[in-house]
């Protein structure tokens, strides 16, 4: 039996690894090394919220909409009611004059109304997108729209693309601390770093789900285990997964830890 409190993911093995699902109203991270299967999970999460009728937004900083688009057809799913938010730096603008913030009057597309082209043109003015200014639109939005899921695709390319390293760790702090605040379920993923290296976004998230990718002579391996989970109970033990037609399915037989 469901808690009442507990939003599902929409992968019913993590549901039962984190013990009905996640706490509503908070931000979680999924991390994992490229390639393992991170926004296919966090699509998932927000496919569930429109089957129950819920507002989604799905914030694009790694890949640009169309391509989001294109990569999720082999899944067959009806994402056309989920809101899109085009937040990819401009970084092929060279000039040094200074780029225009992106504008808290930006609005999401439909991804039913997303074309098979690439946003932009060398004939539309650029916009840059930092932290702060991706954290005012989302204020606005929030405020406008109501949203109760909010995905945000990746962490690490707004690190990368949108901070100086001196400020990476006080303004993912200020971002993760709004996102607390705003309470709206939130789904950030992150790179995994070197083993040494722990982010600032594991700290300060509610949870987060690792998935794992080894490669050995048969081909490559996935796991997924939840290293931290705050205010709740959850299964510990590391488990396999397969990506299919219908998304991430785990495998609910415990497998041994694994190196990331």
């Amino acid at each position: 039996m469901i808690p009442a409190a507990r939003m599902r993911t929409g992968i019913a093995g993590l549901d039962k690894m984190l013990h009905g699902g996640f706490v509503p109203g908070r931000p979680y991270i999924v991390s994992g090394p490229p390639g393992a299967g991170k926004t296919i999970l966090a699509m998932q999460f927000l496919r569930e919220g429109l089957e129950g009728g819920e507002r989604c937004l799905f914030v694009c900083l790694e890949e640009p909409p169309n391509e989001l688009k294109i990569n999720m057809r082999a899944f067959r799913w009806n994402l056309d009611d989920l809101d899109v938010l085009d937040a990819n730096s401009d970084i092929r603008r060279f000039e040094p004059t200074p780029l225009l913030e992106i504008s808290t009057e930006e609005e999401p597309a439909k991804m039913r109304s997303i074309g098979e082209r690439i946003r932009k043109s060398p004939d539309f003015e650029s916009k840059e997108v930092s932290v702060h200014s991706l954290q005012q639109l989302l204020k606005t939005l929030l405020v406008k729209k109501h949203y109760e899921r909010v995905v945000i695709d990746s962490i690490t390319a707004l690190r990368y693309f949108c901070m100086r390293e001196f400020e990476e760790a006080v303004t993912t702090q200020s971002f993760m601390r709004y996102l607390a605040e705003s309470k709206v379920t939130s789904l950030l993923t992150v790179e995994l770093p070197d083993e040494a290296e722990v982010l600032a976004e594991s700290f300060l998230a509610r949870g987060e789900v690792r998935l794992h990718k080894l490669r050995d002579e048969t081909g490559i391996k996935r796991f997924v285990s939840v290293e931290k989970y705050k205010g709740s109970s959850h299964d510990d033990a590391v488990y396999a997964f397969d990506i299919t037609n219908a998304g991430i399915v785990i495998n609910m037989t415990p497998r041994a830890p694994v190196a990331s």
